[in-house]
């Protein structure tokens, strides 16, 4: 996760990162969703957890493009996930659909 920050700090990239719980606890979370255009789950080795699922859910309801670092290891929850990109082409996609000054 820290490389990926790296990444979008050297690409001037709007972004925020769920590192761990804030303290306003899963809330804190929901909201970054809410003030998120895309929502990018860095899944090493496909497994996400019951928190991040809840995550993926919401982000899904609020009609948020979703996509993945590796495939979902849950089918019914990889059918929330619109792709899957390493975080090079997630930057890409984002500077793609950044507003041009």
């Amino acid at each position: 996760m820290e490389e990926l920050e790296h990444m979008l700090r050297e690409e001037n990239l709007t972004y925020q990162i769920s590192k761990e719980i804030d303290s306003r606890g899963i809330l804190g979370c929901l909201k970054k969703i809410d003030d998120a255009d895309v929502v990018y789950v860095v899944n090493p080795r496909g497994y996400i957890g019951k928190s991040v699922s809840v995550d993926v859910g919401y982000a899904y309801a609020r009609n948020k493009s979703i996509y993945a670092m590796h495939p979902v290891d849950d089918p019914p929850v990889m059918d929330f996930i619109s792709g899957v990109l390493s975080p090079k082409a997630l930057i890409n996609l984002l500077k793609e659909d950044s507003p041009r000054e």
